[in-house]
């Protein structure tokens, strides 16, 4: 039976990405007062958003050493702290200059702190059923900090100004940050599927998962045991003198936990890892100039945020209809990304034809779906692909990568739009690049299943295979949760 703490927490995490990503994402609602009030340029001035919206994702490999070594609810408070610190000190720099420090690295830092954090801890709480539906719920934080925090954010600047809107939502991070870290709970020991954070004993849990006949195989294992207890206190000197150098160990295990070689030995992920970088490359190309764009076809720019405004909520309904249908679906997760990838070139090559509102629309519908699924099941495709087990050394290079992507994309479609002064060559190279993500992700998971990362994972076929054992066939797997030594 699932505990009510951990559905508490799926249902914290989106309070706590509201505001905390929502600052992100309403960035341009502040562009033109840092622009006037603090002397920057048009391009120093989105380079900032940049750096802060590719550090959500890039300081995966810093933050995932750092909650497997002191835990999540401590790393997502620091996350939360560093946040609101970044807005005060942000709302007193003299020119735009020291934001680069003040919130690009900074709040940058802090977000992912809980971003990472989050989102970890309500994988290891849901590492069997429901995990598509909880981890899809819980990022839908993302999509109600875009459609909550641009408007709140332009009505309190309108109201207070440029700075006093940064001490105010400084305030408000703090606050709702750290009320919601406190419903934090670590998962069992070894992130098992029960969700509650008392520990169980698992002399008895051992007895529940094996079969009537290994009793005796469980009674023998128990009576190993007491020997080696017994063998334990006789040579007590001997291992006081290596617990030194084990608990050393400990402390570099976090760190090398995350960077392992076979992980970056392996062809399936290395491709897996380059086509995101592609894919989010490409990602941002269509909505960077939207707006813009859609003046040149005569449709006024108010109709344009309204555009956009859909394509934020079929984003957010996109991540509903993922949690909702993710863990049902009789195919492969993973599959879902080179669709949805193909889905959206399509998409954009069929924007250039397009010259009416209603089909500014209907495209907008179309990649604020597909948008969802590729932002909001990275974690649950991850663990599918290679194995939870490798989830906190494959799990940061993901979402590093789309953050990376996300980071140089807007600065490339800016270039290509400087040198040709055409949205058309934009939106040719966006399809463009969709399309070559689409054969990319196609062909990493097919050489994941070639040259399968774990033990668990088969090739069978070419098709993926569940690296857990789930429902009632956990019942026949005998299991021995205590470490046996012998001296």
């Amino acid at each position: 039976m699932r505990s009510w703490r951990s559905w508490l927490i799926v249902c914290v995490v989106p309070v706590l990405f509201m505001p905390v990503i929502g600052v992100i994402t309403s960035y341009g609602v502040l562009f033109e007062q840092l622009e006037s009030q603090l002397f920057g340029g048009a391009a120093v001035t989105g380079w900032i958003g940049s750096v802060a919206y590719g550090l959500l994702c890039l300081a995966s490999p810093l933050s995932t050493p750092l909650f497997l070594r002191f835990g999540h609810r401590k790393v997502s408070l620091c996350g939360v702290v560093l946040c609101s610190a970044s807005l005060l000190t942000t709302s007193f720099v003299p020119h735009i200059a020291y934001m680069f420090f003040t919130y690009s690295l900074l709040y940058g830092l802090g977000a992912n702190f809980v971003f990472n954090a989050s989102i970890n801890l309500v994988g290891a709480h849901f590492q069997h059923r429901h995990r598509s539906l909880a981890c899809c719920l819980a990022s839908t934080g993302f999509a109600f900090g875009t459609l909550v925090m641009n408007p709140v954010t332009e009505a309190i600047l309108s109201a207070v100004g440029l700075r006093n809107t940064y001490r105010i939502l400084a305030a408000v991070i703090l606050v709702k940050g750290v009320l919601c870290c406190c419903a934090f709970v670590a998962p069992p020991d070894g992130n098992s599927d029960t969700a509650s954070d008392d520990s169980h004993d698992r002399h008895d849990e051992t007895r529940t998962l094996a079969k009537p006949c290994d009793k005796d195989d469980i009674a023998a294992t128990e009576k190993l045991m007491e020997q080696t207890d017994t063998s334990k206190g006789e040579t007590s000197s001997e291992t006081n003198s290596t617990s030194t150098k084990e608990g050393k160990e400990k402390k570099t295990s976090h760190l090398q936990s995350v960077f392992r070689r076979k992980v970056w030995t392996n062809p399936g992920f290395l491709l897996w890892i380059f086509a995101n970088v592609v894919l989010c490359l490409s990602l941002l190309f269509p909505f960077f100039h939207l707006i813009k764009y859609m003046t040149t076809l005569g449709i006024p720019e108010n109709r344009g945020v309204i555009v956009a405004s859909v394509a934020g909520f079929a984003e957010l309904a996109g991540r509903l209809l993922c949690g909702v249908l993710g863990d049902i679906l009789p195919f492969p997760k993973a599959y879902l990304f080179p669709a949805a990838a193909l889905v959206m070139a399509v998409d954009t090559f069929s924007c250039l034809l397009i010259t009416t509102f209603t089909g500014m629309i209907i495209y907008a519908l179309v990649i604020g779906l597909c948008t969802a699924i590729i932002t909001c099941l990275v974690y649950v495709v991850n663990s599918e692909l290679f194995g939870l087990e490798n989830v906190d050394s494959t799990w940061p290079f993901s979402i590093g990568s789309q953050g990376l992507g996300g980071v140089i994309g807007p600065t490339i479609a800016g270039a290509i739009y400087d040198r040709t002064g055409a949205y058309s060559t934009l939106f040719y190279v966006g399809g463009g690049l969709l399309s070559l993500s689409s054969a990319l992700l196609l062909a990493a998971i097919l050489l994941r299943n070639a040259m399968p990362l774990t033990e668990g994972t088969s090739s069978d076929s070419g098709h993926l295979t569940q690296n857990i054992v789930l429902g009632e066939d956990r019942h026949h797997t005998f299991q021995i949760t205590e470490k046996v030594t012998t001296v």
